[in-house]
């Protein structure tokens, strides 16, 4: 297996799970509970870059949203929903649909059979559907947050030298980490573990690092007394230049502009943030 398809697996597997935690098996019942919209999470490819929401119309009116689920800068995963019409069908709806069949050599009973399934496209208000949408958008700041800790966390699919590998890294993050000494630490080649990392977390052994220590660093931001300089040290970096470096490219904003968000976010901001 090479290194883009190791890396496309354990996304994908990472995504499973984050379908299948608790949070969002949650949110997906009440959001169809309250909408009767269905909603499915899906992976992307590292190659895919979709920053915004996307709403398509099909060539039966049918509209479908994609809304991104984002862990810093990177959109990991999307939330699909839709399945709907936004205004009601009549004969002259079906029409462009009936000629695709019809140019794509279906019989008539096919045409038949499809016109029935057309009309029992649920409809919904156009105001109601962004109603819809705007509840997903506030959600996927939520998911992707969860999906931030989710990534640091022991999953049991993992080798045990990943899992015990993760565990070490929290348990030192405040001192110098090299991949050799966590790679002793569990028993493992450098070069097996080097590999066996990527391969379960998607990441490599220095991003999982720097990732976790940009973690924890927000949750030390959130006290009013850190200061900046001394969490970055407290995380484990070198130098502040380092340290503000990695959080801009990894939170896709500074240190102090995280700190000034959450003391002016809204109530949604901090408990995602929380």
């Amino acid at each position: 297996m090479n290194t883009t398809t190791s890396s496309t697996t354990a996304r994908q597997r990472f995504i499973l799970n984050l379908a299948e935690s608790e949070l969002f098996q949650h949110y997906q019942k009440a959001f169809h509970t309250l909408t009767s919209l269905p909603l499915n999470l899906e992976s992307v490819g590292e190659d895919v870059h979709i920053d915004n929401i996307t709403t398509r119309t099909g060539i039966a009116g049918v509209v479908e949203t994609q809304v991104p689920v984002r862990v810093g800068k990177n959109t990991i995963a999307v939330m699909l929903t839709g399945g709907v019409r936004l205004q009601p069908a009549n004969a002259d709806t079906f029409a462009p649909v009936a000629k695709a069949l019809l140019d794509d050599n279906r019989s008539a009973a096919e045409i038949r059979s499809a016109k029935v399934q057309f009309e029992h496209v649920p409809v919904m208000q156009p105001e109601r559907y962004d109603a819809a949408i705007a509840i997903l958008q506030s959600f996927a700041l939520q998911l992707g947050d969860s999906a931030h800790r989710l990534l640091f966390a022991n999953a049991t699919h993992e080798p045990e030298a990943v899992r015990n590998a993760k565990v070490f890294i929290h348990q030192h993050l405040a001192e110098p980490m090299s991949l050799e000494a966590v790679a002793r630490a569990v028993n493992v080649s450098p070069f097996h573990f080097c590999k066996l990392f990527k391969r379960a977390t998607g990441l490599t052994f220095t991003d999982f690092v720097n990732r976790a220590r940009v973690e924890k660093a927000k949750r030390m931001l959130m006290k009013p007394a850190a200061r900046i300089t001394e969490v970055a040290y407290d995380v484990g970096f070198q130098s502040l230049s380092h340290f503000n470096r990695s959080f801009r490219r990894i939170a896709d904003e500074s240190p102090t502009e995280f700190r000034g968000r959450m003391k002016s976010g809204s109530p949604l901001q901090l408990a995602v943030a929380a």
